[in-house]
């Protein structure tokens, strides 16, 4: 700008001006309360522009106010802090620059946040999978197939999915699926079945999906048909199935659970149906003469036997089993000691030759004749079954024997267990083992649960008090509780078991109902030696004082005491579980307040018990937004105490996969205390809350809710500001309501100390601008003004402000500063001010045109000295091209002070400019003052000249009565004609001045436009050919072109700018030159004018005379002057 000032002092034109344009005539956008937002609009100009953004809303920051260039982004910066919705931000922004000025009106709308939006958050709801087939039966070949099956899935949880296969054939092509995975609800698994890892017949495995609350299996069943197999597959399987139904028979009859006449029927019907799918077999064969020999059908059994001895006694090395077997069914049919002995002899040397199978021992068994010697018999069983055998048939033998001897049964290892196990499974134990079993467990150090199993077993079905007193001594000594033992444990106390500790591990395993009656016996022996547990201890006492006032009202007494002793150790450990809810709401009165037990209680009034519905819930997480960590609880069951101090706070879930939910997990949660019918207690125990951050958030929430804002509530936001764990969000917060306390509650005179308290970092605006008042109403006006500093003063009462800003500005600062700026513009935009604010603002205060007036008139009126002020309105104001009254009106005060002369030559160059390019009129001071700086002698540029004389070519006649200013006004024509600057309105001198002779007789046609640009001439005179003729500039922006025209003449003429083919004007000029001389002719020209006139109007006299008088002036002239060459 100053640029600009010093080119137009010296009389550079201002008729090129840039055109401006902005993107929006009008500015509107919805904000977010309490929210920052930024935007910007677009100016474009013709030409390069140069300037300053201004916005007349305090809340409304420009982000770079100077600007350069042709096209200009304004960026700026909205601030909403502490309005409400609907409230509005209103304003304009000004575009100050060298095109002029520039209005934006804007209006900012402040809209509520969205709480569905800010979230975009859709309730998750728990995934349920299910199967579209679970069976999947294959029949299948030797060539690999892809198959697969559809897991559909309802709910909108994340989820991630295992699937595996526990079966080699079944090859999967996914480990896992998730959520992504689902088309909609539906999701394929595809397998391969690979048949290079199956065998023959049927193959069976699951694929299983396993979520983290469901485990689905899909059975994959396929038949396998390998290429290489003969049709005697069925053939085999059947001979299978006969063997299994044979032995099955068999043991069922040695078990005495059919009779011999139907094990008989129906292997010979097994044997038969086999033989006919088989045909002949050798087993079978000798399988058959047993049946019939058992049957009495010894002949057939004999014939039989006859047919296939010769082939078997030829293939003994092929089987000796099979042999063994022959030779067993032989001796049926013989019937003679010696023949037996013989054949015990031969296949006992099997035997101990390395056939000592098991079925070769039964064999021997069924030969041998010491049958008395069980116990040999039981070695050889237990030898066969710990080499691998797993056959049902030695189990039998084994049962059969220890049924028989129980005293063979001393220890309980491996085999025997196998035996017993088998003897409970079939139910074949005798009342005898069965108390053989119990006296060896008695006396075992190391028995492990099976061991229990078949004790609980055994005792079920003989209900024997010495099983039952072994069974609960080894629980006790094994430490097994849960309700899955407390029958045992019950039937021990009713019988009256003399069992150490069983009392204690009946309640232990007991349901934890406290409304269960319990056995007088028990209640006694507790009353006396109580070394339960802790948990044991609280449903017991819960138990007893439920029933205090029914059925152990004459028990309650002898436990009363202990019970309180109880409640107090528990109170002071800070515990709580269901029993403990029970004994506290029973018991608790203000004697159990105290300082062991007072932080607990203190804790009481915001427990809820909270119950999960769901089997994969580990913890309960509680987050508060005015806490920086969680608290977590441990789940005990499916239940948990928690504390909350809020209804805001937030409860997820960690779950067994190690993973946090929220939607998808159903709880059901209460509160545990009433308030109201505990309130003394609570009372009692509120001092020692006092270092519990929840507590204490808690008892803000409930003051504010009751507006009661005290000096205790004062004390609380001092208090929590401190705590550790705090966010610094919920402390901005705290922060916010102390200060507003302070701004409406607080009535002391010493804010000077509560100020320490308060913390000034990141405070909102709202809360600023009440800090700023607080401050100044305490006279701390340095510190109220470092606030204004950080965050602006748009929301402190300007009447305040206006206070600390004179202290500042009389007593502090006398320099400038960027934030006295902001406060001055904002309590002068309010219309409060004082001279020390308007002395300061006409000193530096920079703004739109209109903004620096009205700074510029307050000043005057309080007698400010606004000399400086004045200077930079004007330059402003010729800088954006103002023509208006105001501008007159600080010049003219300006002028009369003691004016810079620069600022006045520009002064009068443009407003000579204005008066001459664009035709304003000007007002009579710039004349003036042209007119008193020529008699001053100080140099103007030539546009005030031109400008001053042309003024006086409205009135010429004037001029004869003012010989000074005529005398003047020759002199200021002269020097311009001498530099060849003529111009068209000289002529209205013509008889009042001396006109030059180098602008005698000569018609002027003159242009306005950019000095810069080319100007051409295209005429025609009196219709003769089209001439160009380049006009001359007078360097600041009128272009002219000269002409000796005579009367009558005709010119015709258009103008054409920068060499374009488009003309100037649109319409050609025609120009007929009619001027009649006046009385006083000046030269010859103006003669010529006269003759031919006069002839025009056929006044033949005049013409004579004229003729005659310019023939005289010729020869006179030609005679007294000669041209020197």
């Amino acid at each position: 700008m100053r640029d600009y000032i010093n080119r137009l002092s010296r009389g550079n034109s201002i008729i090129k001006v840039p055109k401006l344009s902005c993107s929006e005539e009008q500015i509107t956008m919805d904000i977010m309360c309490n929210t920052v937002a930024t935007g910007s609009f677009i100016c474009d100009a013709t030409d390069k522009v140069y300037g300053m953004v201004y916005a007349d809303n305090e809340r409304v920051k420009i982000f770079s106010e100077q600007f350069g260039g042709t096209h200009i982004i304004t960026e700026y910066q909205v601030d909403a802090s502490g309005l409400e919705e609907n409230d509005e931000i209103e304003g304009t922004f000004t575009v100050v620059c060298n095109a002029g000025e520039k209005k934006i009106p804007f209006v900012f709308r402040c809209m509520k946040e969205n709480q569905d939006d800010i979230r975009n958050h859709v309730k998750t709801e728990a995934v349920v999978l299910h199967i579209d087939n679970e069976e999947n039966t294959i029949i299948h070949k030797d060539e690999a197939e892809q198959f697969e099956c559809v897991l559909i899935k309802s709910g909108t949880e994340e989820t991630e999915i295992d699937i595996y296969a526990d079966a080699d054939f079944i090859e999967l092509e996914k480990g896992s699926l998730s959520t992504d995975d689902f088309a909609g609800d539906r999701a394929v698994i595809k397998y391969i079945v690979n048949p290079q890892k199956m065998h023959a017949g049927n193959n069976y495995g699951y694929i299983h999906i396993v979520s983290y609350t469901q485990h689905l299996k899909i059975n994959v069943s396929v038949i396998c048909k390998k290429a290489d197999e003969s049709e005697d597959f069925e053939v085999r399987r059947e001979e299978k199935l006969a063997r299994y139904k044979l032995t099955k028979l068999y043991l069922d009859f040695r078990m005495k659970k059919i009779k011999k006449e139907k094990w008989i029927a129906e292997s010979m019907q097994t044997v038969d149906r086999i033989r006919g799918i088989k045909g002949t077999d050798v087993f079978y064969d000798i399988a058959q003469i047993q049946l019939l020999i058992a049957s009495g059908r010894e002949e057939t059994a004999t014939q039989i036997y006859n047919n296939i001895k010769k082939d078997i006694v030829g293939r003994i090395g092929e089987n000796v089993e099979l042999y063994c077997y022959f030779l067993y069914v032989s001796t049926l049919i013989v019937r003679e000691e010696e023949y037996t002995a013989q054949v015990l002899s031969q296949v006992k040397k099997f035997f101990e030759n390395g056939y000592d199978t098991y079925r070769i021992l039964w064999i021997l068994f069924y030969l041998s004749t010491d049958s008395d010697n069980k116990s040999i018999r039981l070695v050889r069983i237990k030898d066969v079954i710990n080499s691998g055998c797993v056959s049902p048939v030695m189990y039998i033998e084994a049962m059969n024997i220890i049924n028989a001897q129980p005293v063979l049964l001393r220890v309980l290892n491996q085999f025997e267990m196998q035996v017993i196990n088998y003897g409970c499974r079939n139910d074949i134990i005798s009342e005898k083992l069965a108390m053989q079993i119990a006296d060896v467990v008695a006396n075992e150090k190391n028995i492990n649960i099976n061991t229990l199993i078949i004790l609980k077993k055994i005792y079920d079905k003989y209900e024997k008090d010495e099983i039952l007193t072994v069974l609960v001594t080894q629980m006790v000594r094994m430490g097994m509780t849960g309700e899955n033992c407390f029958e045992i444990y019950e039937k021990g106390v009713l019988r009256g078991l003399k069992i150490t500790r069983l009392y204690e591990f009946y309640i232990a395993s007991m349901p934890k109902k406290t409304d269960r009656q319990l056995p007088k016996i028990v209640l006694m022996y507790f009353a006396y030696d109580n070394t339960l547990t802790d948990a044991d201890k609280a449903f017991l006492y819960a138990n007893v004082v439920t029933g205090r006032d029914s059925y152990y009202k004459n028990i309650y007494e002898g436990y009363e005491r202990n019970i309180e002793i109880y409640v107090y150790e528990q109170l002071k450990a800070g515990n709580i579980s269901d029993n403990l809810v029970v004994l506290y709401k029973a018991l608790l009165k203000t004697q159990l307040v105290c300082d062991d037990t007072g932080t607990f209680v203190s804790k009481m009034p915001y427990m809820y018990r909270m119950q999960c519905f769901s089997d994969v819930v580990r913890y309960v997480h509680v987050r508060y937004p005015q806490f920086t960590e969680e608290t977590v609880y441990e789940l005990s069951g499916k239940t948990a105490y928690i504390c909350m101090y809020g209804s805001d706070c937030e409860i997820t879930f960690e779950c067994i996969d190690g993973k946090i939910r929220k939607d998808t997990i159903d709880y059901d949660i209460e509160k545990v205390f009433d308030i109201q019918q505990y309130a003394e207690v609570f009372e009692a125990a509120g001092d020692y809350g006092k270092n519990n951050s929840g507590i204490i958030m808690s008892r803000i929430c409930e003051m504010r809710r009751n507006s009661q804002y005290t000096q205790e509530t004062l004390k609380l936001y001092k208090t929590i500001k401190k705590e550790q764990g705090i966010s610094e969000q919920y402390k901005q917060q705290v922060n916010a309501w102390m200060i507003d306390y302070y701004y409406h509650y607080y009535e002391e005179d010493d804010f000077w100390h509560e100020y320490n308290y308060v913390d000034t970092d990141n405070l909102t605006k709202k809360d600023a601008g009440k800090l700023i008042e607080i401050l100044i109403d305490s006279s701390m006006y340095s510190q109220a003004y470092e606030i204004a500093g950080i965050y602006g003063c748009c929301m402190a009462k300007a009447a305040k402000l206006l206070k600390m800003t004179d202290y500042i500005l009389t007593n502090v600062s006398d320099g400038h500063s960027q934030i006295i700026d902001e406060i001055t513009q904002y309590i002068f935009r309010h219309n409060i001010y004082n001279e020390p604010v308007l002395s300061y603002m006409c000193e530096y205060y920079n703004g739109t045109n209109d903004e620096m007036y009205a700074v510029w008139k307050s000043a005057v009126n309080y007698n400010v000295n606004v000399l400086h002020m004045s200077e930079r309105i004007l330059a402003q104001m010729m800088y954006t091209g103002v023509h208006t009254g105001r501008f007159t009106e600080v010049f003219a005060d300006y002028y009369s002070k003691i004016p810079d002369m620069l600022i006045v030559k520009a002064y009068l160059s443009y407003n000579s400019q204005f008066y001459l390019l664009r035709q304003k009129k000007a007002n009579d001071i710039v004349f003036r003052v042209i007119e008193e700086c020529m008699g001053d002698g100080y140099g103007l540029p030539e546009c005030c000249y031109v400008a001053w004389l042309k003024n006086l070519s409205r009135n010429p006649v004037a001029l004869r009565e003012d010989t000074s200013e005529k005398e003047l006004a020759q002199s200021v024509l002269n020097e311009l004609c001498e530099h060849d600057r003529i111009y068209g309105f000289f002529k209205k001198f013509k008889g009042i001045l001396d006109l030059p002779y180098n602008m005698q007789g000569l018609t002027i046609v003159e242009y306005i436009a950019d000095p810069d640009d080319k100007v051409s001439l295209t005429y025609s005179i009196n219709g003769a050919d089209r001439l160009v003729q380049v006009m001359k500039s007078n360097g600041w922006g009128i272009f002219t072109c000269r002409f000796n025209l005579f009367y009558g003449d005709s010119l015709e003429y258009t103008f054409i700018v920068n060499d374009s083919n488009e003309q100037a004007s649109t319409e050609p000029v025609v120009c007929e030159y009619k001027d009649i001389p006046s009385e006083n002719t000046d030269g010859r020209i103006d003669m010529l004018n006269d003759c031919l006139a006069s002839r025009q109007q056929h006044d033949l006299t005049t013409l004579r005379k004229l003729m005659y008088s310019y023939c005289v002036e010729e020869y006179v002239t030609r005679e007294m002057f000669t041209i020197v060459k």
